[in-house]
This record gives structure tokens, C-alpha cells and sequence, in this order.
């Protein structure tokens, strides 16, 4: 009895150490790019240093810039925000999510800063992103843009990016930049005010980057006139009795209710910062799961429980995953999810068989997950 209890701790220890050696990290040093590591895109007469940096210094690398549009800033932003009606829809074998249009609008995001240099032999400077726009749902999935005007020329460079709300560790996870500038390139590449779209090589393959880099140029308009329209079943035959499905079933309800009412208040009312109604949810999500396990699983079987708690959550987070598009996860979150379900099951083992010190060590190691990932360790 007590092997498998330290199995089952061991399991969701080193997923939670797994979870943070697995994460994002920065390997450049210094504080302003090596010339070497700057880019020319097309038509720009610059340099750009093909990232995203949370600080000042190239120490604070996140994502790879994938999308530059030559036009001056004033008129991209008129042309996403005033005309764009994006349409979530399959395009070269990148995920699809089923939604109705959603039109860009004003997005909130961590402060992000590229740099820029008049030529690779020049000094540069840093540049802020001067706007983020973003289609989709705050509390769900959603396409994120930061958009960086160059401080001479008319282009901008900008980070596109797929993400999801992710209640384990209250904050938003990128699943990818490819489908983001995917998503740009289809949603501009038929407007009378694009004159071309492409793509470059310049082999960035750092920061989500798979080296090409998309290029969107407008023509000299006057004016921009044009206007776009674009206009899971479980398997419950099983010869399982009430009682061994009523566990797993409202374990995953809670979790699909929890993201279902964010996005059910979000839309309600959109004034509101999101992250008020992911606050005032949080604590369903925390301590709703160790709740129904302590009610449903009392006097159960308790390896079949265990399982079928554990099983419960895992299907919870997968249909919230799927329920929201999201369809590749970074393998450090599989791993902390895995460890969540573990401590579930250990929790429902102990409540199961009576035994408070196993109940106990389960309901330790539920906190500890919980709190890895709000405190930045996933």
C-alpha cells in the first residue's frame, strides 16, 4: 500500500519538475542583438531581429516575428480593425476552430518589444508594440497580434500567434505561430488593397519559428472602401452502473462548465476585464474536483474509483482542449496535467477505502499541482 502511494507521488512530482525544466527559456546573451542575428525583409531597407522579447535585451526571447506588412501603421491598423471579419476555417492543414466570424478587436497582452536597426552595421532601437488586436474568445481560443510600425518606413512587423485560456495556470498558452500567420495571409490575401502576399526564408527557428516569414504589401490607395463577408459523444454502453459514471462525468462537467461560463459572461458583458469573471471561476475549478470526489466516492471500490477519477479530469481537460480548437499541447503541460490527474486518483483512493493518510497525501499533492503553475513553475 504504501509502494503505490510513493509511486503515485513520484509520478506527480517529477511531472511538476518536468513541467518547469520543460519550459521556455533564453539562451542569447547581452542586451542588444549580434548584427549576425538581424534579418532584411523585402522592401524594408532594415533590420529587424526576428523575436519578441518580454525585456529590453534579448535575454527575454519569447516568439518569433512571422508576419511584415508594407504599409504605413495608421493604415494596417484601419485596415484590421475597421474592415477585417475573420473567418475560423481549416487552411492548409492547420487546426480549424468552429466559430462564427469574429471581427479584430482590441486585445490585452503582456508588453512585448522587438528591435529594429536602419542596417545590420547600425545601432537600433528597441520598439514596444504599438497595438494588439486579436479574433476569438479571451476565456476560449483566440488568434493574438502584437504589432510593431518600424520607427522609419512604411512596414510593420508583427507576432501572430494561436493561444488558449488555460485555467491550471491562469494565464494564456501559445500553441503555435504558424497558424496565426496562416491566419493573416488568408484573411487579407483577397482585399483590393493587398497588392501581394508571400513568403520569405530567413531560417528563423527559434521562438515557434519554422524559417519563412510572411510578407502582405498594400497598394497605394486613397482609402481603404473594401468590406469582407465571410459568411463528443463518450461512449456510455458500457456495462457500468450509475454510481461508476455519476464521478467521472461531473468531474468533467466541472470542468467544461467552468470554461463555458467564462465564455458565456465574457460575451455578456464585454466592458469587463476578463480576468475578473477567471478570478471569481478559479476556486469552482480548484476545489470543485477534490469536492465531488469526497461526496462521490465514499464506500465506492477503490481501484476502479481511482481510475475513474483520474480518467474523469483527463477527459475534462481533453474536451475543453477540443472544445476550444486547441489540438497540440507543449509536452511540460501534458506532463503537469497528467500529475493533476494522478493526485486526483490518489485523493480518490484514499476517500474509497477510508484512509485519511492516503486522502491526505492525494489532496497534498492536488494543492501542490494547483499552485506550480501560478507561482510560473509550468
Amino acid at each position: 500500500m504504501r509502494t503505490r502511494v510513493a509511486v503515485v507521488l513520484g509520478v506527480v512530482l517529477v511531472g511538476l519538475l518536468a513541467s518547469a525544466t520543460l519550459g521556455p527559456s533564453a539562451s542569447d546573451s547581452g542586451r542588444d542583438p549580434a548584427a549576425e542575428s538581424l534579418v532584411s525583409p523585402e522592401w524594408t531597407d532594415n533590420a529587424l531581429w526576428p523575436y519578441t522579447s518580454q525585456t529590453l535585451s534579448v535575454d527575454g526571447r519569447t516568439l518569433a516575428i512571422n508576419v511584415v506588412v508594407r504599409t504605413d501603421a495608421e493604415t494596417l491598423n484601419t485596415a484590421l480593425v475597421d474592415r477585417s471579419e475573420g473567418n475560423w476555417t481549416e487552411v492548409e492543414g492547420d487546426e480549424a476552430v468552429a466559430a462564427d466570424s469574429s471581427p479584430w478587436r482590441p486585445a490585452r497582452g503582456a508588453a512585448r518589444y522587438t528591435y529594429v536597426a536602419p542596417d545590420r552595421n547600425a545601432s537600433g532601437t528597441w520598439v514596444r508594440a504599438d497595438y494588439q488586436l486579436s479574433t476569438g474568445a479571451y476565456l476560449g481560443r483566440r488568434i493574438h497580434i502584437r504589432a510593431y510600425p518600424a520607427p522609419s518606413g512604411d512596414w510593420t512587423a508583427i507576432q501572430a500567434h494561436a493561444e488558449y485560456w488555460d485555467w491550471f495556470r491562469m494565464r494564456h498558452t501559445v500553441t503555435g505561430i504558424r497558424p496565426g500567420a496562416r491566419f493573416l495571409e488568408r484573411d487579407l490575401r483577397d482585399e483590393p488593397f493587398v497588392e501581394r502576399v508571400a513568403r520569405e526564408y530567413h531560417g528563423v527557428t527559434r521562438g515557434g519559428g519554422d524559417g519563412w516569414t510572411t510578407t502582405i504589401e498594400f497598394a497605394a490607395l486613397p482609402a481603404l472602401v473594401a468590406a469582407a463577408w465571410v459568411g463528443s459523444a463518450v461512449d456510455l454502453r458500457r456495462q457500468w452502473t450509475i454510481g461508476d459514471l455519476a464521478l467521472p462525468v461531473a468531474l468533467a462537467g466541472t470542468i467544461l462548465a467552468v470554461r463555458s461560463l467564462g465564455l458565456a459572461v465574457e460575451a455578456a458583458v464585454p466592458g469587463i476585464d476578463p480576468r475578473i469573471f477567471a478570478a471569481g471561476l478559479y476556486p469552482l475549478l480548484a476545489a470543485g474536483p477534490p469536492a465531488l470526489v469526497a461526496w462521490l466516492a465514499r464506500e465506492r471500490p477503490p481501484e476502479r474509483t481511482a481510475v475513474v477519477a483520474a480518467g474523469g479530469l483527463g477527459t475534462g481537460v481533453v474536451l475543453d482542449l477540443a472544445g476550444v480548437g486547441v489540438r497540440v499541447i507543449p509536452v511540460r503541460l501534458g506532463i503537469h496535467r497528467l500529475g493533476l490527474c494522478c493526485a486526483l486518483g490518489l485523493f480518490a483512493l484514499g476517500v474509497a477505502r477510508g484512509d485519511r493518510r492516503v486522502a491526505g497525501a492525494g489532496a497534498a499533492a492536488w494543492v501542490l499541482a494547483l499552485v506550480a503553475p501560478l507561482a510560473g513553475y509550468v
